[in-house]
């Protein structure tokens, strides 16, 4: 593990703390290499930690009244895990399980709070982060809404091509099953989908690898729900 002080891939908020500060932040804060389905955070356990993903991927999951797991959001590097709870509650409201290696810090809660308590620009920082967090949530909620199945798997195709693997060729690292549960949908409507997409020619696709053929068409069908 580099030092916080030294790490390339430190968020803004850390990088508002001053040296004392940081030093207080890197005694309390640990990394773990994760491999793919361990679990970051429980859903019903006590918070004892904030979690920073320096790399790798995670899914952002919760269980429904009936048991079925939504997922709610795909976590990318930089993202901050659990700060939702150590600010409202004690207990995790939802869970989160890593889908690709992923390194992460963990950062002791009394400390996050205390430095939020000490330092307004870490504080200021963690407020943007939430608030764009929030902002993106509106938006895939109203898209989750009004829009049909290839609407929706077409906004997520491009999600992951343009915000999260910055290629037109890449790795899905969902199953079928939970991709159907991160577009709010059935498995059996998802491979329909893939199929329908595949089709009219604007994706090739290979178990999780998908490969964009007409990123205009593909955009098209997002835009027109």
């Amino acid at each position: 593990m580099k030092t916080c002080e030294s790490c390339a891939i430190r968020s803004k908020a850390v990088e508002s703390l001053s040296k004392d500060e940081l030093e207080i932040y890197q005694e309390n804060c640990s990394e773990i290499q994760l491999d793919t389905g361990d679990i970051i955070i429980k859903e019903g356990l006590l918070s004892t930690h904030v979690a920073y993903l320096k790399s790798g991927l995670a899914k952002i999951h919760k269980k429904g009244i009936k048991g079925t797991e939504q997922i709610l959001k795909i976590a990318k590097p930089g993202s901050y895990i659990g700060i939702q709870t150590i600010l409202s509650q004690k207990i995790h409201q939802y869970s989160a399980t890593v889908i690709e290696d992923s390194a992460v810090c963990f950062i002791d809660v009394a400390t996050f709070k205390e430095l939020i308590l000490r330092n307004a620009a870490f504080g200021h920082e963690l407020i943007q982060f939430l608030c764009q967090e929030e902002l993106s949530n509106f938006n895939r909620f109203a898209n989750m809404q009004q829009k049909q199945i290839d609407g929706r798997l077409a906004d997520t195709i491009l999600y992951f091509a343009n915000d999260i693997k910055n290629s037109i060729d890449f790795t899905i690292p969902l199953s079928r099953n939970e991709l159907a549960a991160f577009i709010c949908s059935t498995r059996e409507s998802v491979t329909r989908a893939i199929k329908d997409l595949s089709d009219i020619g604007t994706i090739h696709v290979t178990g999780k690898r998908f490969h964009i053929l007409n990123a205009d068409l593909l955009k098209k069908i997002s835009e027109n729900g």
